[in-house]
């Protein structure tokens, strides 16, 4: 009987997803100001504040997974050393947040009236820049937690944090066009042409995909590669691979991952830019819908599919045999 990892429980698998999300449409919010500058005004705002509540409430469900919750609230103050990925990617999560929140608050009206110093768009473009590198750095880093994980090989890997990373954007960019579909000053009817916000949006999801889809070849592939391999290592790195790919978590990866949250979004995306014209806005709200099931579902697979290696017996057949 196979049995799943349950160490990392479903708080892990959720803070990984809206840490991932939550930073990826910052910066696609960031994107769209620079690319749009005064057409998605309350697109990018209402996306900032929706990035900062996904960041907070990931980091909650982290700290509610500890066995003493209290004790995380004190992360910053008792991580000091850096050599530590957990100190590193705390300070980089806080900085995140206070940045990100004094660019939402600087870009509402009540800042454009008392504070237009504040408000400015210089400043604003400021801390749009550096959201985005540290929203760069929050989406890396949930891969790099797991990778840090010792004894699970198929987090073990450089190709985790890449593969993170890109659903990470895929899955913010997605929510940011979901929010365009309710906020986009633009009226949408039949006969209008599609804003330039939407159409790189589309053009973002498109580019995103086919990339996490060669991540997550490649990743898998590589995984599998380990099969038959006498090394306790590479077999139980296979072993997990094959969970996803042909074993009893198949149907979800297939359905969940492959299927709704990259074949689908392909082909919205590509069908919008084809035809030009706002006439399937269900269409492209299913679309961003099964990127953010897809992201989902890929981060809890993935915790479930991570089998713990036998590294003593490794070791011994190393130096052994």
């Amino acid at each position: 009987m196979t049995e799943f990892q349950l160490v990392w429980s479903w708080q892990i698998a959720l803070y990984l997803f809206l840490g991932g999300m939550g930073a990826g449409a910052f910066i696609m919010s960031a994107v769209l100001r620079f690319y749009d500058r005064g057409c998605t005004e309350k697109t990018v705002l209402v996306s900032s504040w929706i990035a900062i509540a996904c960041l907070a409430s990931g980091l909650l469900l982290l700290l509610f997974d500890l066995t003493n919750p209290l004790r995380g609230l004190l992360l910053w103050q008792s991580f000091s050393h850096f050599e530590s990925w957990m100190t590193i990617g705390a300070w980089i999560l806080f900085c995140g947040i206070i940045d990100m929140f004094l660019f939402a608050v600087a870009s509402t009206p009540w800042a454009q009236e008392h504070f237009p110093s504040i408000a400015s768009n210089r400043f604003k473009d400021a801390l749009a820049i550096i959201g985005s590198v540290l929203g760069f750095s929050i989406c890396a880093y949930t891969g790099i937690l797991l990778m840090c994980a010792p004894g699970v090989p198929l987090w073990n890997t450089l190709l985790l944090p890449c593969l993170f990373t890109v659903s990470a954007l895929d899955t913010g960019a997605a929510l940011v066009e979901l929010v365009s579909c309710a906020f986009d000053r633009q009226e949408r009817t039949e006969a209008a042409a599609k804003p330039r916000s939407s159409l790189l949006i589309e053009r973002i999801t498109i580019i995103l995909a086919v990339l996490e889809l060669a991540v997550l070849a490649v990743y898998l592939g590589t995984m599998l590669a380990g099969l038959g391999a006498a090394s306790a290592i590479e077999a139980t790195a296979a072993k997990s691979a094959a969970l996803l790919v042909n074993g009893m978590l198949a149907p979800q990866f297939w359905i969940l991952v492959v299927a709704l949250g990259l074949a689908l979004p392909l082909f919205v995306a590509g069908r919008g830019i084809a035809r030009g014209a706002i006439d399937a806005k269900a269409a492209t709200m299913c679309g961003a819908i099964g990127v953010l099931v897809g992201g989902c579902s890929l981060r809890f697979l993935i915790l479930l599919a991570g089998m713990h290696a036998d590294t003593v017996l490794d070791t011994f057949m190393t130096f052994f045999c």
